[in-house]
């Protein structure tokens, strides 16, 4: 009831008021077409003479509306269509005053709301509606006022979420510092715990090492005296012979490179490390030291190579009946050369791999055996590699924990960078997405993050631009902002997108455009783009 009550007085005021304007309008002198605030400018000269409003004409005052364009700036023909650029005011009282071109006067059809515009005799009558539309418009203002007071409320509730949001996020990042700085602090006891037991897993490797080294030299020796002596020299010297390829009496590094079959890894090349281990760690080495250290190590490997050697099945391996050859039966007449390109099946079974270069060990696995087998570390070894491979991974774990907390750290300082608008405002936003459908694709809007769409029947998603800034200015500063440097059309330019915010009592995009190539538009109304206040004071200047 009070409301209603409220109503009609205010349909009463504005009657009054209309009609006292009206009264005061009327007692103002001016020509036809002339707008309230312009009539002393068209207020006659002592001599009943008027000059034209560029100055560059003084006519007779008669001759105002005379249906004849006396001036260059069409100033003197306000009410009728006699000057193209002339301009006919619609005082449309009760509704908004209106400038129309005065070629539209008289013209049979009615511009103005009041009907003004056509005033000839005979011309068409034309109904005032003024009154009408004002209060139309005067409904629709104050129902956009009655919206941005609801969203306003909606938007206090923002604003408090928002500051919450912001305490929270700096006291989680205070907290997090004081993490990372004793997550540092652990990770540098992981560090040096690491360090520690790498060294003790070093040296026992070195000392397992050298004991296989022994072990293998004492291997050699054994098979050597069990070798026909005069047999093995000169075989020896054979390879000796052909392994000397510049005939200077030595055998070097370079020579036994070209030797395919002592590539023990097997990974297509025989390295210097490789060469150096059948040299005994030397560059060069003549036929004695040949025969006595390298022979015995080349050897085996050659057999290998041959089919003529397999290393002793482990204890529970079942002999192998009618095994097929891992190649073709070589003639009798095969050239040494050949069969020594035949290829080294089995060697990583006498070899293990020494980070790198290899180490022998006779006797384990089968020649078909392609699986890496681990050393058999004695007890005391393999105790330190298990050890040093705990403190390599809590090392590895205290990095990641830190890397984490750092992440954290940038996405928190991300967030603090950005503007939020008034009060923080928008802040409550970031973060949230929200989808708007039409029948061809979804787009997606996160505000300060990014907009994408995507097609309704599936398919990658295609990026229209990522959050750059505002770009409105002064009291409109917070109403756009710009996505760009989205994904590139074909043929043209990366996309980008403006974000067009509007008062609303829910987050949700209500439209989609794209108005030219390439360039998207989205609508989206939020209770954070309302402002009560404001709106309240306009509909109250409105209203008066």
């Amino acid at each position: 009831m009070y409301q209603l009550a409220a109503m009609k007085n205010f349909s009463l005021l504005l009657l009054v008021l209309t009609t006292s304007v009206v009264l005061a309008v009327a007692d103002i002198p001016r020509p036809r077409g002339v707008p309230l605030f312009k009539a002393s400018l068209y207020a006659p000269r002592s001599d009943n003479s008027w000059v034209c409003l560029d100055g560059t004409k003084t006519i007779r005052y008669t001759q105002l509306n005379d249906d004849y364009c006396d001036c260059a700036d069409g100033s003197d023909e306000p009410g009728t269509s006699a000057c193209v650029n002339g301009q006919f005011n619609c005082e449309n009282i009760g509704y908004r005053a209106e400038d129309l071109r005065s070629s539209l006067v008289n013209d049979g059809v009615c511009d103005c709301c009041d009907g003004s515009d056509e005033w000839a005799d005979g011309a068409v009558h034309c109904e005032n509606t003024c009154l009408e539309l004002g209060r139309i418009e005067e409904e629709k203002k104050r129902s956009l006022a009655d919206l941005h007071e609801r969203g306003s409320a909606k938007r206090a509730e923002f604003i408090a979420r928002g500051k919450q949001m912001r305490a929270e996020r700096e006291t989680r990042r205070k907290v997090l510092e004081q993490r990372r700085s004793e997550q540092e602090a652990v990770k540098a006891e992981k560090e040096e715990l690491k360090r520690n037991a790498e060294a003790a897993e070093a040296e026992a490797l070195e000392l397992f090492r050298e004991q296989q080294r022994e072990k293998d030299a004492a291997a050699a020796e054994e098979a050597r005296s069990q070798d026909d002596s005069q047999t093995t020299r000169y075989e020896a010297e054979a390879a000796f012979v052909k392994y000397d390829a510049n005939k200077d009496g030595f055998v070097e590094i370079t020579e036994l490179m070209v030797d395919m079959t002592l590539d023990r890894d097997r990974n297509g090349i025989v390295t210097v490390e490789e060469a150096k281990y059948f040299l005994d760690e030397r560059d060069r080495i003549d036929l004695d030291s040949f025969y006595v250290l390298s022979w015995p190590r080349i050897k085996p490997i050659k057999m290998l190579a041959e089919g003529i050697f397999k290393p002793p099945m482990q204890e529970g391996e079942e002999p192998e009946q009618n095994e097929p050859s891992n190649k073709e039966e070589v003639p009798d007449q095969e050239t040494e050369e050949e069969s020594e390109n035949e290829g080294a099946y089995g060697e990583e079974d006498l070899y293990e791999d020494e980070e790198g270069e290899g180490e022998a060990d006779v006797g384990v696995g089968t020649v078909a055996d392609e699986t890496h087998t681990e050393p058999d570390y004695d007890p005391e070894t393999k105790r330190l590699i298990d050890l040093a491979n705990e403190a390599r991974n809590a090392f590895s774990e205290a990095e990641q924990r830190v890397r984490e907390i750092d992440h954290e750290i940038r996405d928190i300082d991300d967030h603090e960078s950005k503007d939020y608008g008034p009060s923080e405002a928008f802040f409550a936003l970031d973060g949230e997405c929200f989808d708007y459908e039409d029948r061809e694709y979804v787009y997606t809007l996160c505000p300060f993050e990014r907009a994408t769409q995507k097609s309704r029947h599936g398919g990658p998603e295609t990026t229209l631009g990522r959050y750059e800034q505002w770009i409105s200015d002064g009291d409109k500063k917070y109403e756009k902002q710009k996505y760009a440097q989205g994904a590139a059309c074909w043929n043209g330019p990366q996309r980008s997108t403006i974000t067009e915010f509007k008062c609303g009592l829910e987050n949700r995009i209500t439209s989609v455009t794209e108005p030219s190539r390439c360039e998207y538009n989205y609508i989206f109304e939020t209770p954070a783009a309302c402002d009560g206040a404001a709106t309240h004071d306009t509909r109250q200047r409105d209203e008066l």
